[in-house]
């Protein structure tokens, strides 16, 4: 009728419209007090993760071996890892999760490598059991993906634990659908391997730079980098927790192929809160040595350049060469900006003379760790990639683009 033409059921007779309308209010869509499920409604325990830990051996070597682990597992958490990926599983170290927690598929179906009797790493049978989601060439959909995943217990009831693994330097590729699932407070765990300029042969197009800025200026997400074995299984054990938790987040983990020689340690208890907060004094600090001259400040693969630059420099200067080394520059950063002189970073460098020149080295941008030098008014020296990669030896391509032990001793 004339005026009503946007009134629901204007069109229907006085009883049908009345009919209808209580049909509709009787609805499930309208009788819920809530569309939205509490967060916190199914939280599963996870344990303390730990894996083989080789004399050496990289983080995405390491991260294989936990997945492993996880699909292994008893543990209820582990009925509730999904994994999934573009064309990247077995090169990112999914094979093992894959083999033995299988394939999703919506019906199930024959291994089409057995049918075309194709050597193959995986068992690709599709099942409605398995907990892998294969994809193709296709970040964005990774990403929406994950997001889907990661909102599991807010909109049905039942948590998932997603964890979605590519190459670093694509990220860019997702970067919508990443902002919107990270806007919308999904929660899920991206495994983003190799990365930097360590995976040396595969050349500049596989090759990421600025991803760790990237996770510095995103919302909702916590980047963590760990160089050896053991941080990954506290990093690793700590995002699968903090995805479940009511103020926790989405969680990106920068991996490298490179093998490291691992430290024969046991991690203490601050040790682990140091590297769960963005990095750690390796060995002495600024309150346990006098004379200080340089800090040797770096994250990740590069750590063999860092330390034995730090041994250089002592030789030569003769003053105390600190090792700091950073296991996440995004809560640095992020956690300086909002406490400042309470910060972890201010309580690291607390104690460190004025006239100390910090040294930062890292696989990525060199701007990603510029912001220590403005914590507590240091002179710094920032060591980084800011050009395209290219393909070639891992040492030689340390040299080309100055961040090997020669060009920190240099910026000492």
């Amino acid at each position: 009728p004339p005026g009503q033409e946007w009134a629901p059921l204007a069109r229907l007779a006085a009883d049908d419209r009345s009919a209808v309308d209580k049909l509709l209010r009787s609805a499930p869509f309208y009788t819920r007090q809530s569309r939205r499920f509490e967060a916190g409604a199914e939280v599963f325990d996870v344990p303390d993760l730990t894996c083989r830990i080789d004399k050496s051996m990289s983080t995405q070597a390491a991260f294989g071996q936990l997945m492993m682990e996880i699909a292994k597992s008893k543990e209820p958490f582990a009925d509730r890892v999904v994994t999934c990926s573009p064309d990247v599983t077995t090169s990112t170290n999914l094979s093992g999760f894959v083999s033995v927690r299988g394939l999703f598929g919506r019906e199930d179906a024959p291994d089409p490598a057995k049918d075309y009797k194709l050597m193959s790493m995986n068992k690709w049978a599709p099942s409605g059991r398995g907990q892998h989601i294969q994809l193709g060439i296709a970040e964005n959909n990774l990403f929406t993906l994950l997001t889907s995943l990661g909102m599991s217990a807010t909109t049905f009831g039942q948590r998932l634990l997603p964890v979605g693994t590519l190459y670093d330097p694509f990220i860019a590729r997702g970067l919508d659908a990443l902002n919107y699932g990270c806007y919308v407070d999904s929660r899920f765990l991206v495994v983003a391997t190799p990365s930097g300029i360590s995976l040396g042969p595969e050349g500049g197009a596989h090759q990421s730079i600025n991803t760790p800025l990237i996770s510095m200026g995103q919302p909702g997400l916590v980047h963590l980098e760990p160089a050896y074995a053991d941080e990954l299984q506290v990093m690793m054990t700590w995002a699968l927790r903090h995805m479940q938790k009511p103020d926790g987040s989405a969680v990106y983990l920068r991996l490298s192929t490179r093998p490291l020689e691992q430290p024969e340690r046991e991690l203490s208890e601050n040790m682990v809160q140091d590297i769960l907060r963005g990095g750690y004094w390796r060995g002495s600090t600024p309150q346990s040595v006098k004379k200080v001259g340089t800090v040797v400040a770096f994250c990740g693969a590069i750590a063999p350049e860092a330390m034995a630059a730090g041994d250089v420099i002592k030789e030569k200067t003769g003053k105390e060469v600190l090792l700091l080394q950073i296991t996440s520059p995004d809560l640095l950063v992020n956690d300086w900006h909002e406490h400042g002189a309470d910060s972890h970073i201010a309580n690291l460098l607390k104690g460190l003379a004025k006239s100390a020149r910090i040294v930062c080295v890292y696989d990525a941008h060199p701007t990603s760790l510029a912001f220590l030098g403005s914590v507590a008014g240091h002179q710094v020296r920032t060591l980084g990639v800011s050009a395209f990669g290219q393909s070639g030896d891992l040492l030689d391509l340390y040299s080309k683009y100055g961040i090997d032990t020669e060009a920190i001793v240099n910026a000492a």
